[in-house]
């Protein structure tokens, strides 16, 4: 694959033009188990697709388009593949042309084009069996740190990973993300397995906070929803800022109160469906946990959210966001989930097995520091 690392604009350090180029990704996002969403960036604007098939022959092509309309003018792609087999191979490659205006209302110019490496992926599975999930959160662009705690992880058994907030700290510049976290991750794993990008606080504020999409695109529009793998339903949600909205932090450019009812409503119709029903368990994803800690985004969290757990049946919740390790169990006349939370310098690794999920809390060097035993709160016969 051709790769270079250059400013958005397409200029050398000399000054001169360079070539069009691939310079981040591919990487895997929002996995399903018919769809996969594959996201890339190029130094110049560029017009993009994916190649994909069955085999390394590939055969079929997935573009972007928003009302008819193909992606013409961007240096950030996202592109959904969909009608894929659940658990299969699916070999991809990507392609950028780049897009140098129009002469006429008829007339494109085109300039060179870049063509990525072959790679491959397997869809999610309803069926899957004896594998593991690790979650990790609060990275705050410290990719050293990102990069011990991947060394522990043991690939062979692990088809995605969760990243539970605050990888970026505060979307001020364009590159944050890449130089944070993003360029580590594809190269170790998130080019051939996918992430599932759950928002935090931090990763929302900032001048580019609202251009996150084009790093960590979200599901049919929304940043919160669910998918399923194996015996386990997910459920994404999107904790938003941790202060109240009209703090003289956001400026007046924050509405996260509404936006978390809104969710407590999808929540509550989402694990009464029939594959949160079906589902042995279920495992509810927010950056902001409900308990292990004080403030007021925790106490809404748990005021707006819990309730509809509990009556859904959530069996686990895993958050990050306080910076402290935290494994509480299910209380009588609150929470009926097991909750936990990472910290900064641990990952949590589950084992998905049919009668129970085992869950360790694991620092970047290896040791563990909780485990917990998750028996199903009651769901369908898997």
């Amino acid at each position: 694959m051709v790769v270079a690392t250059v400013a958005p604009g397409g200029s050398s350090r000399q000054g001169g033009p360079v070539p069009l180029a691939i310079t981040h990704g591919p990487s895997l996002q929002v996995p399903g188990v018919s769809s996969m969403t594959v996201v890339w960036h190029t130094n110049r604007p560029a017009v993009s697709h994916v190649e994909y098939g069955p085999t390394e022959a590939l055969g079929q092509t997935a573009v972007n388009a928003e009302h008819g309309l193909i992606d013409n003018d961007r240096t950030s792609h996202v592109v959904r593949l969909s009608g894929l087999p659940p658990g299969k191979p699916c070999f991809y490659r990507v392609v950028s042309r780049e897009f140098l205006g129009y002469d006429k209302q008829h007339i494109v110019r085109w300039g060179e084009t870049v063509t990525g490496d072959i790679r491959s992926f397997t869809t999610l599975d309803t069926a899957a069996r004896g594998y593991s999930f690790t979650v990790v959160s609060d990275i705050h662009e410290n990719v050293a740190r990102f990069g011990k705690l991947l060394s522990v992880v043991d690939w062979k058994v692990t088809p995605f990973v969760v990243f539970n907030g605050d990888m970026v700290n505060d979307f001020m510049t364009e590159g944050q993300p890449f130089a944070g976290f993003l360029d580590a991750a594809i190269e170790v794993f998130a080019d051939t397995r996918p992430f599932v990008y759950v928002r935090g606080n931090h990763d929302v504020r900032g001048r580019f906070a609202r251009k996150l999409d084009e790093y960590f695109p979200t599901a049919a529009g929304r940043a919160y929803y669910s998918f399923d793998q194996g015996p386990v339903h997910f459920v994404v949600l999107d904790s938003g800022e941790d202060k109240v909205d009209g703090h003289e932090y956001y400026n007046g450019l924050v509405a996260f109160e509404p936006y978390r009812r809104e969710q407590a409503e999808w929540l509550a119709t989402d694990l009464a469906s029939p594959a949160a029903r079906r589902a042995r368990f279920r495992v509810v994803l927010s950056h902001i946990p409900p308990r292990g800690g004080e403030g007021y985004a925790i106490d809404e969290v748990r005021r707006l959210w819990e309730p509809v757990a509990n009556t859904g049946r959530v069996d686990l919740w895993m958050s990050g966001h306080t910076h402290r390790v935290a494994a509480i169990p299910p209380a009588a006349g609150a929470n009926r989930y097991h909750l936990v939370v990472n910290a900064p310098d641990t990952l949590t690794r589950v084992d998905v097995l049919r009668d129970r999920l085992e869950a360790a809390v694991i620092r970047e060097n290896g040791e563990k520091v909780a485990a917990v035993t998750v028996l199903p709160a009651g769901g369908g016969a898997r």
